[in-house]
């Protein structure tokens, strides 16, 4: 699979390769090559960018290409308005390879991807928005006692690792149970799984 990248830090592109080998990475320097892209994943660099980032996003998502925006400080605030402009995934340059290749397969899945730590600090966000207890009721009734107890930590905004050793579950188990949470709620990811709830 050929991924573009749009980077201007040789060292960023160096830690990428040795990340995805089995991908054939290509390197873009100029904006006018990005633009005729289509159809294809693009990682952006957003460091690497001096200005005309929206336009730039905007053409690629025109041209039905899957974008990565890679952030040296990812925020909340930025993911959002990436988020708006079109983008599908976004995250930290340098994250763990395997976070990078989760990347990679959710984008091209057509869902939304977003740093483990950001993800939960939106479903922390809205888990403290009011909801109410009928439709939480509704909700959690579609699914077994152990996963009832699975999802409320999840909508709690914990992450996997914390509810495995909360429940004394193995990590496995407890990611069968969110397959199967999801599958039953028809979501597919943690964010919208948390939104049932709003």
């Amino acid at each position: 699979m050929k991924i573009f990248l749009f980077c201007n830090d040789i060292n960023l592109i160096q830690i990428w390769d040795n990340y995805l080998p089995d991908y054939n990475l290509c390197i873009i320097e100029e904006l006018e090559q990005l633009h005729k892209i289509s159809k294809s994943t693009i990682f952006l660099h957003i460091n690497s960018f001096t200005h005309h980032l929206d336009i730039t996003i905007l053409r690629l998502t025109k041209n039905l290409n899957k974008i990565l925006v890679l952030d040296n400080v990812p925020t909340l605030a930025i993911a959002q308005k990436m988020f708006q402009l079109g983008v599908n995934g976004y995250g930290n340059p340098i994250m763990a390879s395997l976070y990078l290749q989760s990347a990679i397969e959710t984008i091209n899945k057509d869902m939304i991807w977003l740093i483990p730590e950001l993800t939960t600090q939106i479903i922390k966000n809205i888990s403290t928005s009011d909801i109410s207890s009928s439709n939480e009721t509704e909700i959690l009734n579609q699914l077994t006692h152990k996963e009832q107890e699975i999802a409320i930590l999840i909508k709690e905004g914990h992450t996997n690792i914390y509810i495995s050793e909360r429940l004394d579950i193995s990590i496995n188990t407890i990611k069968t149970h969110i397959k199967h949470i999801y599958e039953k709620l028809h979501v597919n990811d943690k964010i919208s799984f948390a939104l049932l709830f709003k």
